[in-house]
């Protein structure tokens, strides 16, 4: 048997290997809303809901039954759900007293049989994941070694178009590469004392990435994390499964990000001015008083001005919502 919300919360991550959107992914959501059980079995048709389109058009906030069709045949064409009609396609259960219940509508039992695959998609996605922004966060500190040797290089440009848009891992690989190479050539060609300048930039630069790459791996932190869990509780409207680990909190917080209104560029700033940890810490607190945040992008950057002053609280922003000392 396995938690239907925690096969959700693997799909969530693995949409992108079954070609799902978040939409479809919301029309998932739905149905699983309509069985009464957490656990789901991969037996087929024990797991069979029967909403009619214009209930599921109501708890999805109105989505048109057109729309909502469309999501379905895509969840059916994925594997992970299937169909089980009755004589006339109408969805209904009856109780008969030699058979007990039979029920005709969507079967969600495939999409336990997928558990295994779901697990090794995404572990593979968040890995993906975390290499992007590790890439990412070494790009635009590699963009500001350049600003530094080469005030007017065009690599500078493109590394800021590159960093606004939604690069490909690839991508990313290949304008770190260019960047690098750039920065070795001044290097090389440079009088001693600016190599040395130079060294202490490049040195700076290793070691911002080695304390990126330790705040996302390391795990000795574990009571923070479940004091932060256990004080931010609105996630679990997005998220219903609990975070076991920093890779977990860290993912949801990052697809928060986009659904609270911050744009992706505000975050990565955020995380590389406050750690990956902290700054992913402050979105789930960001979305503890939404309610009363006007502009959630402008909050952050303001946040992050603050870390990068040395004036962010985050343990006063767990305890009473405020940042300051």
């Amino acid at each position: 048997m396995h938690d239907k919300w925690k096969l959700l919360s693997l799909l969530s991550d693995a949409a992108e290997a079954y070609e799902l959107s978040h939409r479809t992914l919301s029309v998932l959501r739905a149905l699983l809303t309509f069985l009464p059980e957490r656990m789901i079995t991969p037996a087929p048709h024990s797991a069979i809901v029967f909403p009619s389109n214009k209930t599921l058009s109501t708890r999805l906030n109105g989505m048109p039954e057109s729309t909502i069709r469309r999501h379905i045949s895509q969840l059916i064409k994925a594997g992970l759900v299937s169909r089980h009609d009755s004589a006339n396609r109408k969805r209904f259960a009856r109780v008969t007293r030699h058979v007990g219940q039979v029920a005709f509508g969507f079967d969600l039992s495939p999409l336990a049989r997928e558990a295994e695959a779901l697990d090794r998609h995404a572990l593979a996605a968040r890995h993906l994941a975390e290499k992007h922004a590790m890439l990412r966060a070494e790009l635009a500190q590699l963009r500001q070694c350049l600003i530094v040797q080469h005030e007017n290089h065009e690599l500078i440009e493109t590394a800021f178009r590159t960093l606004r848009r939604k690069p490909v891992t690839h991508d990313l690989e290949e304008l770190c590469e260019q960047v690098k190479g750039v920065l070795e050539t001044k290097k090389m060609s440079s009088p001693v004392s600016q190599n040395e300048r130079h060294i202490q930039i490049e040195d700076k630069y290793i070691s911002v990435s080695v304390e990126r790459s330790q705040m996302i791996l390391n795990k000795n932190d574990d009571d923070k994390l479940l004091s932060i869990v256990d004080k931010c509780k609105e996630y679990k409207n997005y998220f219903p499964s609990t975070p076991s680990n920093w890779h977990e909190l860290v993912n949801i917080a990052d697809r928060l990000t986009p659904m609270i209104g911050i744009e992706r560029p505000v975050f990565e700033e955020a995380m590389r001015v406050m750690g990956v940890k902290r700054a992913s810490t402050v979105i789930l607190c960001i979305l503890e008083k939404l309610g009363t945040i006007v502009n959630p992008g402008g909050y952050l950057r303001r946040l992050t001005q603050m870390a990068r002053a040395g004036q962010l609280y985050i343990e006063n922003m767990l305890n009473d919502g405020s940042a300051y000392a």
